[in-house]
């Protein structure tokens, strides 16, 4: 006689309940969006300096490009690990890894299908040849978005990221694109937000121009860039403005960066410039070096993420001094040229005989493009480009 099915209640008393978990319907972050998941979770709240969330680490997917967010930041990565990637200045700095981070691949090994892993295979171009190619006008189409590059050639006294010289920016104007370039917008947003800001019929270039205009008007610039955030950038802006329209703050700005460092002047941008942390007044320390006048204190200087895009292009470099060591012994300047910028109001023979403007101008660049091109995702292009120019 077959065996009596035992009841749910007396199946319940012959052993431990195995407890059920809650399904919650929750929107889970996306490089181009939000989709829908059903998962099991406990409820968690949390806030994030730039209205950014974070999700459990993945790797790309086969083929994939390397992953964008803002010029400066990458997707799956918060404001506290952009913050110490910004405060390191361009040293390398190992700490102990804890239970979770041993679990972990190393995120310096190179990942299948991804274009920074070309470094470890197929490289015939040697870091000689990848910075001269990299601070050569050749570059630029790997570096930069391509309606960047065709906007920025309307005319010579047209504003841009990619090809005005940072030599020949205002601190105020690198003040704006700093701003820009550490806000969770795509590389190719911030490019075209910091041209629209800076060039007609908006002109809002310096503080005086902006709090004339009105927080109104910043807004308007941002709505015809089509970029994000724009209220809250807006506002950024404009309060910005109205504390750099003293002139007493932008001379202790350079004093800070003149005589005490970076980390006077990020301490400085953070207590005097709405909306700005540690890795938007590392961006402004890296280009206000080379300005004519500033930067005395923070010569040579380097934040840690372009040290590491220059270091995934293939140019090995662990410190600001080991750039500019590179660019005095190992820069063609025959070959280089003009780096590929428009210097306003200066001729050639002027920029010519500035041997230390040139070579202060060649470090930012190099520092900048490199973190272009690793948001482009097109490191392996650039360095099968590179080694296809030696071969001409």
């Amino acid at each position: 006689m077959p065996a009596k099915k035992p009841s749910k209640a007396e199946a319940r008393k012959g052993g431990s309940k195995v407890p059920s978990r809650k399904k919650k319907a929750v929107q889970i972050p996306s490089g181009d969006g939000q989709h829908t998941k059903e998962v099991t979770e406990e409820e968690t709240t949390g806030e994030d300096d730039n209205e950014t969330h974070t999700e459990p680490s993945r790797g790309p997917k086969p083929g994939s490009k390397h992953p964008q967010a803002d010029a400066e930041t990458e997707p799956g990565q918060n404001s506290n690990f952009r913050d110490k990637a910004a405060a390191r200045g361009g040293h390398k700095r190992k700490e102990p890894p804890d239970a979770a981070a041993e679990s972990r691949p190393d995120a310096k090994a190179p990942r299948q299908g991804s274009r920074s892993s070309a470094r470890h295979k197929d490289n015939r171009a040697s870091p000689k040849q990848l910075l001269n190619f990299l601070l050569s006008a050749a570059a630029l189409p790997y570096c930069f978005p391509e309606d960047e590059l065709a906007d920025a050639k309307k005319s010579t006294t047209y504003k841009s990221y990619s090809l005005t010289s940072p030599t020949t920016l205002t601190p105020f104007e690198h003040l704006l694109c700093s701003h820009m370039l550490s806000k969770p917008l795509s590389h190719k947003l911030g490019m075209r937000s910091i041209r629209t800001l800076l060039n007609e019929p908006f002109s809002l270039n310096s503080a005086e121009a902006i709090t004339s205009a009105g927080r109104e008007r910043v807004w308007e610039a941002l709505e015809a860039a089509r970029t994000q955030h724009r209220q809250k950038t807006a506002t950024y802006i404009f309060a910005t403005a109205q504390s750099y329209s003293d002139s007493e703050t932008m001379s202790q700005l350079a004093d800070a960066a003149n005589r005490k460092g970076p980390h006077a002047v990020i301490e400085h941008i953070k207590s005097t410039v709405a909306g700005l942390g540690v890795t938007g007044a590392g961006i402004f320390c890296r280009r206000i070096q080379c300005v004519d006048g500033w930067g005395d204190a923070l010569w040579p200087y380097a934040d840690g993420k372009s040290i590491d895009a220059l270091n995934d292009i293939g140019i090995p470099v662990e410190h600001a001094d080991d750039l500019q060591t590179a660019i005095d012994r190992e820069v063609d300047w025959d070959t280089v040229g003009d780096i590929g910028v428009q210097e306003r109001g200066r001729s050639k023979s002027e920029r010519a005989g500035e041997e230390q403007t040139r070579v202060r101008a060649a470090l930012v660049i190099a520092l900048e493009r490199a973190v272009g091109c690793v948001l482009e995702g097109n490191v392996q292009e650039l360095r099968q480009a590179a080694a296809n120019a030696e071969e001409r």
